[in-house]
């Protein structure tokens, strides 16, 4: 398998913050950007998730989820992001393809979308473009 995100050193890639309410698929996504050298920090809710991203100095990108619990969706995710950090780039990720999704996600100001399940190859040309 052959990924074109290139090794680095740890700390040597991009601050990306994950945001899913499956652990599996938060240590999914940062056990394979960290091998990149990428720094994946991850929060189990939308809530949680802006809360680290108020914290957290230059996060590059965000990665979240649509649906989770807590009363938050994806895209009013993405909105306040994009609100607080215009720059930042935010992949919405969904279970359903449809274009209700690919609309929602358009309109809420997602860079990208990344459709479960995915390759691990789909990951990274979404990172990569």
């Amino acid at each position: 398998m052959k990924f074109g995100l290139g090794r680095k050193e740890k700390g040597e890639g991009m601050k990306i913050l994950c945001i899913d309410d499956e652990i599996e698929m938060r240590q999914f996504i940062a056990e394979f950007l960290g091998r990149f050298g990428h720094d994946v920090i991850g929060a189990a809710s939308g809530k949680d998730g802006l809360k680290l991203f108020g914290e957290t100095p230059d996060i590059n990108v965000v990665i979240t989820d649509r649906r989770m619990p807590g009363g938050m969706l994806g895209e009013e995710v993405v909105r306040k992001i994009k609100k607080l950090s215009p720059k930042t780039r935010v992949i919405f990720m969904s279970g359903g393809d449809s274009k209700e999704v690919r609309r929602v996600a358009k309109a809420a100001g997602a860079d990208r979308i990344l459709l479960k399940p995915f390759r691990l190859e789909e990951l990274e040309q979404t990172l990569s473009s």
